[in-house]
Parts: structure tokens; sequence; C-alpha cells
């Protein structure tokens, strides 16, 4: 038999010692932790562990080898949802551990890429993850249904396939590589932008604690790219100057390392940002319903920064 360990929640401080004590050989946890584990100063505890291996959804590549040669064991990238009782790893040698790849379908699922219209996308064009049992059943193994909302469930079954509201591309060997959630594609000038791309190189930055990408409201463009940031130092936010200086050095960040439309046009400096057990920002809890985020006192407006590169011979 085994031992499950459920902490009350994350907890930075105590993680390696925790792990010591309990003699844990394999942890789950988001993709958020290690960002937050790497930025901690050594301490022996980090190498005394049993751990064999970890499962984490959404590491940032540029965090996976840095991570595993640390604190010396693997991180297998994955997939899975509350609904559908099972899991998609990239557990195979090699590993695609340079990308955002969860490996492909297995024996026990089948799994494809359908645009909004239920139609099978060919490598390399962004859809969503559409699986379902490869049994005779295609619920076989998946939850039984939302609690007093049939519709919603058979809106999530629909055409046999369970949707799952991620957004992914699978290349020409059937891996598949995770974009961002559905709902978290900012629509900025016809050009869908994947929060968590930003966020993820915002993250990267060694002056950045937390942060939160949206998309905020624009008269022209329909959406813009907004980041709510959690600085890790508070001398850096201190004063309205103070914020304007690290929020174009945030921009200049961005604009040097993705696609200058991705860059933040809004920056808005926040104390904190609401997070759940498992460390990951709720991003429904930012901001009342109904509220502009743009309109917040200490929202600065980047946009007239977000000019397209020029190439160079």
């Amino acid at each position: 038999g085994g031992c499950v360990i459920f902490p009350d929640r994350f907890h930075a401080s105590t993680w390696w010692k925790d792990l010591v004590a309990t003699k844990a050989t394999a942890v789950q946890f988001q993709g958020i932790i290690p960002n937050i584990l790497l930025k901690l100063p050594e301490e022996p505890e980090e190498r005394q562990h049993q751990v064999r291996f970890a499962l984490c959804a959404g590491i940032e590549p540029s965090h996976h080898e840095v991570f595993e040669k640390r604190f010396g064991f693997p991180v297998v990238e994955m997939w899975a949802m509350s609904e559908t009782g099972r899991i998609i790893t990239d557990n195979f040698e090699p590993r695609k551990i340079q990308t955002r790849s969860f490996g492909k379908e297995s024996q026990w699922v089948e799994a494809r890429v359908f645009d909004e219209n239920d139609n099978e996308l060919s490598p390399g064009n962004p859809g969503e993850l559409v699986i379902r049992s490869n049994g005779a059943e295609p619920r076989q193994g998946f939850f039984s249904g939302y609690l007093k909302n049939e519709e919603a469930t058979e809106e999530a079954w629909k055409n046999g396939w369970f949707h799952t509201g991620d957004a992914v591309i699978q290349d020409e060997e059937g891996f598949f590589y995770f974009l961002d959630r559905k709902k978290n594609i900012i629509r900025r000038s016809g050009e869908n932008i994947a929060a968590a791309e930003v966020e993820a190189c915002l993250t990267a930055h060694e002056r950045v604690k937390q942060v939160a990408v949206i998309a905020a409201p624009d008269e022209v463009r329909e959406e813009e790219v907004m980041a709510c940031v959690v600085a890790k130092f508070p001398e850096d936010v201190n004063g309205a100057e103070g914020q304007a200086k690290f929020a174009n050095e945030l921009f200049d960040w961005c604009y040097e390392r993705i696609a200058y439309f991705k860059a933040p046009g809004w920056v808005l400096f926040m104390d904190t940002l609401p997070l759940g057990t498992s460390a990951k920002v709720q991003k429904i809890h930012i901001f009342p319903p109904g509220i502009d985020p743009r309109q917040q006192d200490g929202s600065i407006d980047l946009r007239s920064r977000k000019k397209q590169k020029m190439q160079t011979a």
C-alpha cells in the first residue's frame, strides 16, 4: 500500500523540510511552484529528500532542466482534469523538457484537437483539446456529470468527445503542447495571445514575485494584454515614478523575448493576488464583476510602446 500526504496548502519556507520529514517519494504540483522554489536560497534539505519524481502541470520550459539539476529528480509534465479520471504525461525518454509538451494519447485515452465547429485540426494548428476513453464506451472512467446540470454535462460531451476548454497544438509526432485555457486567450487585433506565455516571461524576471495576465477591453483592438504584478521588492514600486520605471522595465523585458504584440499594454502593481490552495492565481477574484481593470488606481498605460520590431539585416 501507499500513503497520500495532503498539506493544508503550499508552504514554500517548509517545503523541503516537510518532504524530508514525511519521506515522500513522489510529489505533484502546479507549474508556478518550481519558479517559487528556484527563487529560494539553497538549503541542505533540498537534496536530502527521497523524491523519485514529480508530476507537474505547466512548468515553465526555462525552469525545467534547472529545477531537475538543482533538486535531483525528474519533473514529468502532465495534463489532467477532475472530470476525466486520467492523465496524459510526457513520461517517456527523451522527454521534451525544453517545450510545453505534456505527451500524447495512450492506450487509455484518445485525444484530438478540434476547432470551434468540432472539426479535427491538422498538426501545427491551435485548437481545443478533446478526449475520450478508447474503449467501447467513450465516457468510461470519466465523471458521471456536473451536479444538477445535465445541460452542461451534455455540452461538454458534444459529438462524443469531452471538451476540455484547453487550447493546445499537436505536432507531427502526435505530441500535444499546452497554450492556455481557452478563456485565458487574449484576442488582440486578430492575434490570439496565450496569457500563460506572457506570465511565464514576466515570472522569469528576478524582481517579479507573482503575476496574472488578463484581457483588458480595448475600443480599437478588441482586447489588450494587462499584467497584474506583485513585485518581489517593495522599493521597486514605491510611488508613481518608481512604478512607471519598473513597468517600463518589465515591458522591455517582454519586448525582447516575445512577439511585440504580446508585451503588456497595461501594467498594474498589486500588493497581493488571490491564490487557491495549490498556489495558483484565481483570476476571477482579482477584480469584482463588471469592473474595468484599466480604471483602477495605478494602472499604467504602455500601449504607445507596442510597435512592431524592425528586422535587422
